[in-house]
């Protein structure tokens, strides 16, 4: 394990699990382990290169960091945008996979903001 996990909490048989990428055993690989904020592991080139394309996790779709940035992008890039007339009223039923909260967000083909937390790592219902 890292030295600079600082807010470590031990987990009874954390590190008897397979790397969701390769598959490979955690505990017996001599590959270096990346704690994920969700609290979830993975061989640290296996995150490497999955993040190169996604930016959740493979367990649980929470976020794999902070997305404020690209979150803001995302506002600007819809707030620029214009949905069709019978469109723009409409709202879509969500379940936020940062926060975990049910919500309406509105219509959109692509993206869906948490109206909880602000986040834009939804589903729909």
């Amino acid at each position: 394990m890292s030295k600079s996990l600082s807010n470590h909490a031990c987990k009874e048989k954390w590190f008897e699990d397979n790397c969701p990428i390769c598959h490979e055993d955690i505990f017996t690989s001599s590959t270096p382990v990346k704690a994920l904020p969700c609290g979830h592991l993975m061989h640290s080139p296996c995150f490497q290169d999955y993040t190169c394309n996604q930016y959740i996790c493979p367990i649980c779709s929470k976020s794999l960091g902070d997305m404020k940035v690209y979150f803001k992008m995302l506002d600007a890039l819809l707030a620029e945008e214009r949905m069709p007339e019978e469109y723009a009223s409409r709202t879509q039923a969500i379940l936020c996979n940062d926060c975990e909260k049910k919500g309406a967000a509105r219509f959109h083909w692509l993206h869906h903001k948490c109206p909880n937390c602000g986040s834009y790592n939804t589903r729909l219902l």
